[in-house]
């Protein structure tokens, strides 16, 4: 292929990324309803159950957006009891987000929602598949950082 057939195809592609990602927001938002938690907070709460606690500016820093903005969320997800602050032995000031109790049964019911509606789909890619489309999308991730 050419590069300018690879410079197209690329172009497709990031397309389609942002038509998916559209799609998927828009279904999950549909999925979630009675959380009335927006996409943003959800994701923030799987992120932390996936990656483990973190700081606001480590949260931040991988949303690109500024560290004010996910500490309202932050406060916003506090208060409504599903995340906790932890001390953080490697800095006095920036403390440690991390799903409460309450945190982590939303998140597994979050979860099993999901699940549950890709299996209503009866359409489940192959596991080399996804890893293969995992691969392309983390390269290109890491190219543009």
């Amino acid at each position: 292929m050419s590069d300018r057939n690879s410079l197209q195809e690329m172009h497709v592609l990031a397309n389609s990324i942002r038509r998916t990602y559209n799609r998927l927001r828009h279904t999950t938002d549909q999925i979630h309803e009675q959380t009335e938690l927006s996409a943003p907070k959800r994701t923030l709460l799987l992120d932390i159950d996936r990656e483990g606690p973190q700081t606001v500016p480590a949260l931040a820093a991988v949303r690109y957006v500024s560290r004010q903005i996910v500490q309202t969320q932050v406060n916003e997800l506090t208060q409504a009891g599903y995340l906790i602050a932890k001390v953080n032995p490697e800095h006095k000031r920036s403390s440690l987000i991390a799903l409460s109790a309450k945190g982590k049964r939303l998140v597994k019911q979050m979860i099993e929602r999901e699940n549950a509606f890709i299996q209503e789909l009866g359409w489940l890619p192959k596991g080399k598949d996804l890893k293969a489309c995992r691969e392309v999308l983390d390269a290109i991730y890491e190219k543009l950082a």
